[in-house]
């Protein structure tokens, strides 16, 4: 309601150390080029924790430059179809901490089982190195299958979301030859409906397509 349009131009650098065969640095780091951003005032009136309702403040503060990620990831093979990684430092645009996950994967079938665990805590809206108050402890069940036949894949997880509320969500996609991808989910955690406009009920859409496409 603010504008009709608003946009982000940036240029931006994505790096990977390895070192050995299990252990990885991960950077993404971008420069901004031009935004409107400055005339948005759309804030966030939600209740509950602001884990991601604060999105106009941190475009507006890396208007010239942010760290979206840089984490060092060890990775481990602990048995056969077994597999575990370690994770620390800036996970994402939002939030930094550390976690472990591991997966059972067996090359020979098209699912796969894991689970994860992770400490975070909420970054300042620059995206520089600083952190605000908020933390907290995230964790899920994960599973997927992927027909390979059609191009689904099936993403289910549950567990205990940023905002410390407890659900499952669901997530379809379809994957095309030529590599684009369209899909949807759903959320349903133990929200009430006061505290959140629909309550515990969450859903939406997304595609990808690859500029290979053009």
């Amino acid at each position: 309601p603010d504008g009709f349009f608003f946009g982000d131009l940036r240029v931006g650098a994505t790096g990977e150390l390895l070192i050995g065969n299990n252990v990885t640095f991960n950077g993404n780091f971008s420069a901004g080029i031009y935004n409107n951003m400055n005339t948005l005032k759309l804030g966030s009136d939600s209740v509950l924790p602001h884990v991601r309702s604060d999105i106009v403040k941190y475009l507006k503060a890396t208007e010239k430059f942010a760290i979206t990620r840089l984490q060092m990831n060890y990775y481990q093979g602990i048995r056969e179809n077994l597999y575990g990684k370690f994770t620390v430092g800036i996970l994402e645009h939002m939030f930094g901490g550390v976690g472990y996950e591991l997966l059972y994967r067996d090359f020979y079938k098209n699912w796969s089982l894991g689970t994860e665990i992770f400490h975070v805590k909420q970054r300042d809206f620059d995206q520089m190195l600083d952190f605000q108050d908020y933390s907290t402890t995230t964790g899920f069940i994960n599973f997927f299958y992927d027909h390979q036949a059609s191009g689904v894949l099936v993403k289910l997880k549950a567990g205990r979301f940023l905002a410390k509320d407890d659900g499952i969500h669901l997530n379809l996609s379809k994957r095309f030859k030529s590599g684009a991808r369209v899909g949807g989910f759903v959320t349903m955690t133990d929200v009430s409906r006061e505290t959140f406009g629909e309550g515990s009920f969450d859903k939406g859409f997304f595609f990808y397509i690859p500029i290979e496409s053009f």
